[in-house]
């Protein structure tokens, strides 16, 4: 069956999974007391979204919600915002997999992005992308290589099999002509549901996956334009 259009996961797909709770998570952790004592209305408005019950120790709360890796659509928008600093600011750069880069440069499909972290944050992601040949270097945007972004505020939580039906009607493509890419096997179920062609992403620093997981794998994405998806 022929591709016309790819999602991608990111974390533990396009880019190494220590790059989010190594490098983001901290980055996001350290400006926490900043962000509580903030006078900026953007973030406070934000702020007043969490539940009342934690208006009191919002520090804690939201450090919580990190170290738990807890999908908080709330905490996904204020992260956005702070890591909006970091990557226009040169602190941050995303490691993208060279095959991933290489595959989104040449592919002649229509790619999108779905992930849990908010759509602000995907395209933070994708328009500051550390050049492989170039690491010291300007950053690559590849923010124009990308036809829309999706997460769990647009579109619903990832392992549930609508939220890919309601995907597949925003791009107006039928869903098994659909390819999704992603490390979760429970997102892979989901989107199999719905009708899309799903792949396995295997790479290194990865959780663990079972033998009888039933996915075709990939290791790189160079070996997609062998599978009639570039």
């Amino acid at each position: 069956m022929s591709v016309e259009a790819v999602i991608l996961d990111i974390e533990g797909t396009v880019c190494p999974i220590s790059f989010v709770k190594e490098t983001l998570f901290p980055y996001f952790v350290a400006k926490i007391p900043e962000l509580v004592h903030s006078n900026d209305p953007d973030v406070k408005s934000v702020l007043a979204q969490f539940p009342q019950q934690y208006q009191g120790d919002l520090g804690s709360h939201m450090q919580s919600l990190v170290a738990n890796d807890v999908k908080d659509p709330v905490l996904k928008q204020l992260q956005g915002q702070v890591w909006a600093e970091g990557y226009t600011s040169g602190q941050i750069k995303s490691p993208l997999y060279p095959d991933v880069i290489e595959f989104m440069q040449r592919s002649s499909s229509k790619l999108y992005i779905y992930s849990s972290g908010s759509v602000q944050a995907q395209k933070l992601l994708f328009a500051y992308v550390e050049d492989p040949s170039n690491p010291t270097g300007p950053s690559l945007n590849l923010q124009p290589l990308i036809k829309g972004y999706f997460d769990i505020n647009t579109s619903g939580k990832k392992v549930k099999s609508h939220s890919y039906e309601r995907i597949v009607q925003d791009i107006k493509t039928a869903p098994q002509q659909v390819l999704f890419i992603s490390d979760n096997i429970l997102e892979l179920k989901a989107a199999q549901e719905a009708g899309l062609q799903t792949l396995l992403a295997i790479r290194p620093g990865n959780a663990t996956i079972p033998d009888m997981h039933g996915f075709r794998t990939v290791e790189s994405f160079a070996s997609l334009q062998r599978r009639n998806c570039n």
